[in-house]
């Protein structure tokens, strides 16, 4: 049985991924210089106190740059899990591409700490993870307390990406099977889909069936672990997706599961918004 995450696998390094790599350190470098000297917190630290949840949560909000300098201009969420590995590389990608290729609108990323993932990311207990079975309650607080606050608190649009890794890339599957309507876009890296007999992919079939006029956008990428599902995941989509349905994958024969992580960050925000044009009014 696959675990939920392994340890990083250590590999000569691929050079385009390297720059990219620079880049996203000295664009965390260099907006921490703008806020501070030497301090490297960025972005909004927010403590919420969750009805939802019996509990304080954080969160970290980091807006384009200059954000207040555009008024009247609205910018797509992206909702980020599992942060300790995906925040800072998300908002470095996503300047690179916004800023340097001008190839992605700006956009707000909102990263969601978790103290417990396997809790907040699994939809029920089992014997490899039994803190797991609190994802309704989860999907509950982003759907009634956190959307709504953001939308409130930044010039969000209305477009949303949900970002997760592992059991947080099952999760995100977990919001397109429960509540369709939160998000519009899918960015799951090689997702823990072998998770309760593989029930969620049991599941999209009679999912498709009463959602056929379905529009969303998927990203699936692929470790050289097959164990992790997402093959029989595949299948179910090529079966089952409607024509609305726009989805892609990638798999990267030469990653662990862990390894992964940074390519499909760039691979999937590409093609999420592939053949997009950007508004006229978009900064140049």
């Amino acid at each position: 049985m696959p675990t939920l995450m392994i340890p990083f696998t250590h590999r000569k390094p691929n050079l385009p991924f390297v720059i990219i790599f620079l880049f996203v350190a000295l664009a965390v470098m260099n907006v921490a210089a703008q806020e501070k000297y030497g301090d490297l917190t960025i972005g909004d630290k927010i403590r919420f106190n969750s009805k939802v949840l019996g509990e304080e949560r954080k969160i970290v909000v980091i807006p384009p740059f200059n954000y207040k300098d555009r008024p009247g201009e609205k910018f797509p969420v992206v909702y980020v899990l599992d942060v300790g590995n995906n925040l800072f590389a998300t908002f470095g990608i996503l300047n690179f591409y916004s800023v340097v290729l001008k190839s992605l609108p700006p956009m707000i990323i909102v990263g969601i700490v978790s103290a417990d993932r396997e809790k907040d990311y699994l939809p029920s207990p089992s014997k490899e993870c039994p803190t797991g079975g609190a994802a309704a309650k989860f999907l509950e607080f982003i759907h009634a307390e956190l959307v709504p606050y953001i939308d409130s608190a930044y010039p969000a649009a209305a477009e949303r990406t949900i970002v997760g890794h592992s059991a947080g890339g099952l999760f995100a599957l977990y919001t397109l099977e429960n509540k369709p309507e939160l998000f519009d876009n899918y960015l799951c890296i090689d997702p823990s889909m072998w998770y309760e007999g593989q029930a969620y992919i049991k599941k999209i079939q009679g999912f498709f069936k009463t959602n056929g006029k379905i529009k969303k956008s998927l990203f699936l990428s692929l470790s050289n672990e097959p164990g992790m599902g997402n093959f029989a995941f595949i299948d179910a989509l090529e079966k089952y997706a409607p024509a609305g349905f726009r989805w892609d994958y990638v798999h990267y024969k030469d990653e662990t599961h862990n390894s992964l992580g940074f390519k499909s960050l760039c691979a999937g925000f590409e093609k999420l918004y592939k053949d997009r044009e950007l508004p006229v009014d978009a900064p140049k």
